[in-house]
């Protein structure tokens, strides 16, 4: 009897395409979850830059948000001209800021006509008789008056403007902000962790409860659907996460 050693070319063809499902089942996920923690990293990474920069505005020149004036001009030419606009305080307080408003807006192949996302951030909502937004179960409400956070949509356009940093991430806002004494939806922006670059995508929660509402249920981000864009509020002091998606992620692991 003649002993065989080794594996034929059909056993060694079928372990090659086992081992070719496995890894294209694997990789994709793999590669999803890398970028996911890159994507975290950056965003808290540019939370904290910014929480830098109006507490040294604070240092140099004793003034915070609630001093903000609007971008003049507005957009696009924001250029830092204005003292304590916000395009001032970047250029000042981050000498490497560079505004590619232009570029971030513009979409090739379109003519260079600009592009303007919608952005969805938390804002305070007043519960009226049956509203909606105010569900605490299939048929049930809260009590009239009571006040709840809900998603509210804003659409980014021309009086907006965008910086990039150094590391390459962004931060755009709403150049008509001024007196940012406290939240509201003129005193917002977002920050994206890749700039320019795709997918320019905000990211949301996977699981649980998206800006409030009357459920409780905590919301969650897994790295395989973490995205690239984050909304901020900035006032007082602060720049903080304007969606619980954005929270998630910065008080996530």
């Amino acid at each position: 009897m003649t002993k065989r050693f080794g594996f034929t070319l059909a056993e060694v063809l079928i372990t090659l395409g086992i081992i070719g499902v496995v890894a294209a089942m694997t990789i994709p996920t793999l590669i999803s979850n890398t970028n996911g923690a890159q994507f975290k990293t950056a965003y808290k990474k540019a939370l904290s830059t910014l929480n830098q920069a109006v507490l040294m505005n604070i240092a140099m020149e004793d003034t915070d948000f609630s001093s903000l004036v609007k971008d003049n001009p507005l957009g696009e030419a924001a250029n830092g001209a204005t003292e304590m606009s916000m395009s001032w305080i970047l250029k000042e307080r981050m000498q490497s800021a560079t505004n590619i408003t232009d570029s971030y807006f513009k979409v090739e192949g379109e003519n260079s006509t600009p592009s303007y996302p919608k952005i969805t951030y938390y804002a305070e909502h007043t519960c009226t008789a049956n509203d909606a937004n105010c569900k605490t179960g299939e048929s049930t409400f809260a009590q009239e008056g009571t006040k709840v956070t809900i998603d509210q949509e804003v659409t980014v356009d021309g009086n907006w403007a965008v910086y990039s940093f150094a590391d390459g991430t962004a931060f755009a806002y709403n150049g008509n902000a001024e007196n940012c004494g406290g939240r509201s939806l003129t005193c917002v922006g977002f920050i994206d962790v890749n700039g320019a670059t795709p997918p320019n995508t905000q990211t949301v929660c996977d699981d649980g409860t998206e800006n409030g509402g009357t459920d409780t249920k905590a919301c969650t981000v897994d790295n395989a659907n973490v995205h690239d864009i984050y909304p901020v509020f900035f006032y007082d002091q602060t720049v903080e996460p304007a969606t619980d998606a954005a929270r998630a992620v910065l008080f996530g692991k």
